[in-house]
This record gives C-alpha cells, structure tokens and sequence, in this order.
C-alpha cells in the first residue's frame, strides 16, 4: 500500500460493495483480497442496492438507531423479532415493541417487492 491513503471512511452495505467491486473490476483485475471480499458481497447480497437504499432511508425514521445497525438490518434481513432484538443488542437506545413491529414490516416489505 506505498503511496496509498485513506481518502475517506464511511460504512457502507454490502450491496455498495458489490457495486464498487463490480465497477472496479470492470476496469482492471482484482486484488485476491477484493477477489474474495467480491465472491462474499455476490454471494450473501439478498436485495438490490436501490432497495437496500429504501431500506436504510425508511429505517432512518427511527431516530434511536444508529447508522451502523442499519446497515446490518438491511445486510442480515432478519426474519424474526428475535433475530433484529440480537442485531440491534449493542445499541445504546432500547427500542419498543412497535419500533421492532414496524421494522420487522419494512424488512418484509423489501424482501417481497
């Protein structure tokens, strides 16, 4: 990494990754580490980048969660309230049943359309 620096850091879903991987491979031959951080994103991307975006836009609506749990939401999909309960643990707000209810319905709401 001589002459390489950091520009800028956000995180970003795996959906993202898959779309920079792609355009970078697209114009020249991947690095084994982005080789395989590409098979990763191909492999475990289960809706598209404009839905995941809809996603984490919708989810920005529940002010208690942080960017960082969104973007794991949108990456595991739960499909139970427990599974989300497990995701979101670590943040510092506890969240309601009806902020659980109504995330739990626009994650199924992504899946399906």
């Amino acid at each position: 990494m001589i002459g390489k620096s950091i520009l800028n850091k956000r995180i970003v879903s795996i959906q993202e990754v898959l779309e920079i991987l792609e355009n970078r491979k697209k114009e020249s031959e991947l690095g084994y580490e982005q080789e395989l951080a590409y098979e990763h994103a191909k492999k475990f991307s289960k809706i598209s980048k404009e839905k995941a975006e809809k996603l984490i836009q919708q989810l920005s609506e529940i002010k208690k969660l942080s960017e960082e749990a969104k973007i794991k939401i949108v990456e595991v999909l739960p499909k139970n309230e427990d599974t989300l309960r497990q995701i979101i643990a670590n943040e510092p707000y506890t969240l309601d049943e009806s902020e659980i209810k109504k995330i739990m319905e626009l994650i199924n709401e992504a899946k399906k359309g």
